[in-house]
């Protein structure tokens, strides 16, 4: 009895050494990226701001000449350059359609400081760091700024409406509705039984990310949104429950828009002028 005992303990044990590692792998780091291929047309005006909490993180603006708007676009988990290159597309078409963006590095992304990534409970905090930089421009300061979030940044930008009160609108694509279904989706990717590896990846998170972290989720912080929201979803997800989209728009009482399209979850690669063509249409209904 005490052997079989003593094994299961053991087993468990490693499963959660095992299991904080891999968690620590992905959140403790400082991805690097490169701004390269950029149309000129943008004409960049970086600058580095500091947040709240005393993070210095870099943002590009990209002015449009008498802009409808300003759309803060806030990228997801970033592995590769290519996927900040995407962001400065969005800026593109955005900008031809006349809206000026402001792109930012989040924490340990890029240009700005950090080592951990939180998976939004602390870059709400560069986000809204983000819009009070572009709301202190005399040229913004009577249009509207929202959010354009991707993946982890369309929960980013949900939460920072949801706690600040700021920004008038927010487009929210392929988001993870809260970190269970998140956790749950990637082990069964892996092929990894829920069952046993959920729980102990929940008690990790709880050291690395604080007791409260499910607090810090779209499902949850939704409730408190009150601005037109655009929410996004890809039938074809690899990396996010492509359900969870839907589920956060089921909660969402302001006025909004769905729209689920057969791609991967990188939607803007896959599907660039469906993608823009909603986005615009969106925009132009609620600015």
């Amino acid at each position: 009895m005490y052997p079989i005992i003593f094994s299961l303990l053991l087993l468990i044990i490693g499963i959660f050494i095992y299991t904080w590692l891999e968690f620590r792998k992905i959140t403790r780091v400082h991805i690097k990226l490169r701004n390269q291929g950029i149309s000129k047309d943008l004409k960049l005006i970086k600058k580095y701001l500091k947040t709240s909490d005393g993070f210095r993180i870099a943002s590009w603006y990209m002015p449009a000449k008498n802009p409808k708007a300003v759309i803060i676009l806030v990228d997801g988990y970033k592995e590769m350059s290519e996927d900040k290159i995407r962001m400065f597309g969005h800026a593109e078409y955005l900008k031809k359609a006349g809206y000026s963006t402001l792109l930012v590095d989040l924490r340990s992304f890029g240009e700005s400081d950090g080592s951990k990534i939180t998976f939004g409970i602390k870059e709400w905090k560069d986000i809204e760091t983000a819009y009070d930089y572009a709301k202190s421009l005399p040229k913004n300061k009577n249009i509207k700024i929202g959010f354009l979030g991707i993946s982890m940044g369309g929960v980013i930008s949900i939460i920072t409406s949801a706690i600040t009160g700021k920004g008038d609108f927010i487009i929210a694509s392929t988001p993870f509705a809260n970190f269970k279904s998140l956790f749950d989706f990637r082990l069964k990717k892996r092929k990894l039984p829920s069952f046993l590896f959920l729980p102990i990846l929940r008690a990790v998170v709880l050291f690395e990310l604080g007791f409260n972290y499910e607090y810090y989720t779209a499902i949850n912080m939704i409730k408190k949104v009150n601005v037109p929201i655009l929410i996004t979803s890809a039938k074809n997800d690899q990396i996010v429950n492509s359900n969870d989209a839907k589920k956060i728009y089921d909660k969402t009482s302001s006025p909004k828009e769905y729209w689920q399209t057969n791609t991967s979850h990188k939607v803007f690669k896959d599907n660039p002028k469906e993608l823009q063509k909603k986005i615009l249409s969106f925009l132009s209904k609620y600015i």
